[in-house]
């Protein structure tokens, strides 16, 4: 007869699935699953403690381990993914087999997840993207070993206590079952999800009809969670202000118990191959740090023939483990736990969402956390600059607790009557080179201003000017290295707009002739999510609309329709509907 303590239960749930007289049921505790007995209908056959993996050390004789750093060459499919599509592509390539893909899924009501299989492409993304919670099994273990017997290939995507508990539950190896896992923190609770869901529903009036963790529409380093409503209406947060990511970095209540000291923290792993977001990747360019680069760890022969079978369909190079985890912490090392769970399941089971997370994310942690980001952030500023541009110009209105970040190498003119209106952070000569000297350029003339409505980072060697009576008005966006922005007259840059290196932009050529003058006054417009790539240079008296995108070195003459790509000099259409 099992008897597990809490905190090594991992909730696979073999237990109940392997006893013969269904004498494991499983009750649901913070969220979380734990076996509990039947004393009457036990017959003390034990095999439930032979295939615990909790209570049980498999022997580990892979040995191999190579590292790449991958991501699909479809783009649709890498920004749909948690990180750069590696599981997709997987799916995919097993499916084209004729084989099945065993995956975690949301429940209709998206209150709940549970593992089931699929068979077919347009199935792929049921089980894509990350679910933080612990899913329901839902028998899966039985339906794998089903399709196993009857010679079918088979591919398991999951964590690696699960992966190990499928191991157990199938007795031997089976060549055409290949077992994928992933760098995973921990399991959160269910229950906080579901409360979330149910709050969400009714300050929307609506039932959810989507939900998305670790969404990628403000990019991969920068990704928040997104909720879907059937009224049409969405939600989106983003990580660095989502409760639920703040308590990961606070106390950490809501995680598992077992997950506080997890066995499978090591490498090689019992699994053909592991996958997760590969952070802290070095000499990765602005487009590839928005759309998502994924980690790929193999360890055994069989996931090495998988993944070589996919390579043609990935860009990808092979790298170390000790780079992997520079930015993966919980690859290899245990979390941090703290005294504080007990009572923060009570709350949750009696307090409003909104109180739970003030009290366990929000009260002191945001605040800390905002603290320590603006010194941080001063500390890389000219002093004199941050104080007089922040406290004393009159030239500058700021709204409470946004600023301007002038960091070393920064050149501000401010003329007198100029305006620099600041509704969001403006950060100056970022990114820059290390240990270089380069700066950056802003000056606006007299009656000429410059508002920002998003958190906004002039990188190094950009030069941006506002001539007399000009408006130059910005939303959230990057500029990478060398950026020109010259206004004569009005331009406005909506939100999160992706500058390339070397871009011009600007609004007048400050030389009347008779072929410019009907566009003289004529302002320059780019709307939200539109991509300038490397060596664009856009002229004045242009509209480029939401998601379009412009090609390498391309001179924009026209105005360019939502969605479409041009390129060439001047640009022309070469693609349409693209999504990005």
């Amino acid at each position: 007869m099992i008897e597990i303590a809490d905190d090594k239960c991992t909730g696979c749930e073999i237990c109940g699935i392997i006893c013969p007289k269904n004498a494991i049921s499983f009750k649901i505790m913070d969220g979380f699953r734990y076996p509990t007995i039947d004393k009457e209908k036990c017959i003390n056959c034990n095999l439930c403690i032979k295939v615990c993996p909790s209570m049980n050390n498999e022997k580990n004789i892979n040995k191999t381990i190579v590292v790449y750093a991958a991501w699909t060459k479809d783009k649709d499919k890498r920004i749909q993914s948690t990180s750069g599509g590696i599981c997709y592509e997987l799916s995919k390539e097993v499916i084209n087999r004729g084989g099945y893909v065993a995956g975690v899924a949301w429940d209709d009501d998206y209150r709940n997840a549970h593992y089931e299989i699929i068979h077919s492409l347009d199935e792929i993304p049921r089980i894509s993207q990350t679910k933080y919670f612990q899913p329901r099994m839902a028998g899966i273990y039985k339906k794998i070993e089903y399709l196993l017997l009857r010679g079918e290939l088979v591919l398991y995507i999951g964590t690696a206590c699960t992966n190990n508990a499928l191991r157990n539950y199938l007795g031997k190896d089976f060549d055409n079952l290949i077992c994928c896992d992933f760098i995973c923190r921990g399991y959160t609770s269910q229950a906080y999800h579901e409360k979330r869901i149910i709050d969400l529903e009714a300050k929307y009036f609506s039932p959810i009809r989507h939900v998305q963790y670790k969404n990628k529409e403000k990019g991969w380093k920068n990704f928040g969670t997104k909720f879907w409503f059937e009224n049409g209406k969405t939600f989106y947060i983003n990580r660095h202000e989502d409760p639920y990511e703040l308590m990961f970095k606070k106390d950490d209540f809501n995680t598992r118990p077992s997950c506080f000291n997890c066995k499978y923290r090591n490498l090689p792993r019992l699994s053909d191959i592991t996958v997760g977001d590969f952070w802290g990747l070095q000499g990765l360019s602005l487009e590839e740090e928005r759309q998502g680069v994924s980690a790929v760890i193999v360890s055994t022969e069989k996931g090495m023939k998988i993944f070589d079978s996919i390579k043609s369909k990935l860009e990808w190079s092979e790298h170390s483990v000790s780079e992997i985890t520079r930015g993966n912490f919980a690859l290899l090392n245990q979390l941090n736990k703290k005294n504080g769970a007990s009572q923060f399941f009570y709350d949750l089971e009696r307090l409003s969402i909104s109180k739970v997370d003030y009290k366990y994310a929000i009260r002191g942690t945001g605040k800390m956390i905002k603290v320590l980001k603006f010194f941080k952030n001063v500390l890389k500023c000219n002093p004199a600059d941050f104080i007089y541009f922040n406290f004393i110009s009159s030239s500058v209105r700021r709204k409470k607790h946004r600023y301007i970040f002038p960091f070393w190498g920064s050149k501000i003119d401010l003329e007198k009557k100029s305006q620099l209106i600041i509704n969001d952070n403006l950060f100056l000569n970022v990114p820059k080179h290390k240990k270089s000297k380069e700066e950056m350029y802003l000056k606006i003339s007299r009656n000429g201003s410059l508002e920002i409505n998003g958190i906004c980072k002039f990188g190094a060697m950009n030069t941006i000017e506002i001539n007399e009576n000009a408006k130059l008005v910005i939303g959230r966006l990057t500029s990478n290295y060398g950026t020109t922005i010259i206004c004569g007259n009005n331009i406005t840059i909506g939100n999160d707009v992706g500058i390339g290196r070397n871009v011009t932009i600007y609004d007048n050529n400050f030389h009347s002739t008779n072929m410019n003058s009907n566009k003289k006054n004529k302002p320059l417009v780019i709307e939200d999510h539109v991509w300038l790539c490397t060596g664009v240079t856009i002229v004045k008296g242009i509209r480029i609309e939401y998601g379009a995108v412009c090609s390498i070195n391309s001179t924009i003459t026209r105005n360019i329709k939502s969605k479409n790509m041009v390129a060439g000099n001047p640009a022309k259409v070469v693609m349409t509907n693209i999504e990005w």
